[in-house]
């Protein structure tokens, strides 16, 4: 199994900013990600035109979780928040680049969310964002702007949920593929980054296919010095993966996009809390 350089250079990472913590734990790590591979962080700020429509609504009230008290939705008042939402996260960007001297770029545009977002990652290899802009529960599935990048995104995606940055172990799925092994060497990557140790979970459904995928893998890592253990997963059971992601000790997960069929991948994203880091 050879190792092509070309394809793993993320030259741009770009992240999307908001006011939540998860938005905040994303741009920690791709600041670190950034830092590590020599590349450049573009953070973005969407003002959500579609809520700015709303606000001019006739009936539109505000509601602040978790008080039940309305009042009018002012557009005004809206901007101005946006405004300083927007200044916020640039201040968040400047520090985490200065600190770690990463050339850096910042943009604010008006518009729907999800398409301003992935409009702006066709300019970067890998997409960084929070699971969700406002999470009631730690648990919190998919927002609507972090499952439609892991569906529709042109490159790499790295979701991440707040309080849970990126930690060893680092877990990839291998299932032979070419984005598989290029998220083999992604997880090389950040296991000598973080310390700690690699688990490989062989995606297989027959005893001939593992001892395969465990042939080239092991030879892969003894030619780089790098030790891993080995666990299989059959790739039609999605419970099977994610009991294998929970026990393994929710680090980092690395894995291909096209290692599940795209349904079963949002389930699988909705059941794990650590960073997920998808190949595309």
């Amino acid at each position: 199994m050879s190792e092509q350089q070309n394809e793993l250079k993320i030259r741009r990472i770009l992240v999307a900013l908001d006011a939540s913590r998860h938005s905040l734990a994303a741009l920690e790590a791709a600041a670190d990600l950034a830092a590590g591979l020599g590349s450049e962080l573009l953070g973005i700020f969407v003002e959500d035109a579609r809520l700015l429509r709303i606000a001019v609504l006739p009936g539109a009230r505000e509601v602040s979780f978790p008080f039940t008290s309305a009042g009018r939705l002012d557009r005004e008042r809206l901007e101005r928040q946006l405004r300083a939402q927007a200044t916020q996260a640039r201040q968040a960007l400047s520090a985490a680049c200065e600190a770690r001297r990463i050339k850096w770029a910042f943009r604010v545009v008006r518009g729907e969310v999800a398409p301003e977002v992935l409009a702006a990652a066709m300019e970067a290899d890998l997409l960084t964002l929070g699971r969700a802009s406002r999470p009631l529960d730690r648990q919190a599935r998919l927002g609507s702007t972090a499952r439609a990048a892991t569906r529709g995104a042109p490159h790499s995606v790295l979701v991440l949920q707040r309080d849970a940055g990126m930690k060893p172990p680092t877990v990839v799925a291998y299932d032979g593929s070419d984005a598989a092994r290029q998220a083999l060497v992604m997880a090389a990557h950040l296991t000598r980054k973080m310390g700690g140790y690699m688990t490989i979970l062989l995606v297989a459904d027959t005893a001939q296919e593992v001892r395969q995928l465990q042939g080239q893998v092991a030879e892969w890592l003894a030619a780089r010095q790098l030790l891993a253990r080995f666990r299989t997963v059959s790739g039609r059971y999605l419970a099977g993966l994610a009991e294998a992601i929970h026990s393994e000790g929710s680090g980092v997960l690395v894995m291909s996009t096209g290692t599940l069929p795209p349904d079963t991948l949002q389930d699988l994203l909705d059941s794990v809390d650590c960073p997920v880091l998808l190949i595309r």
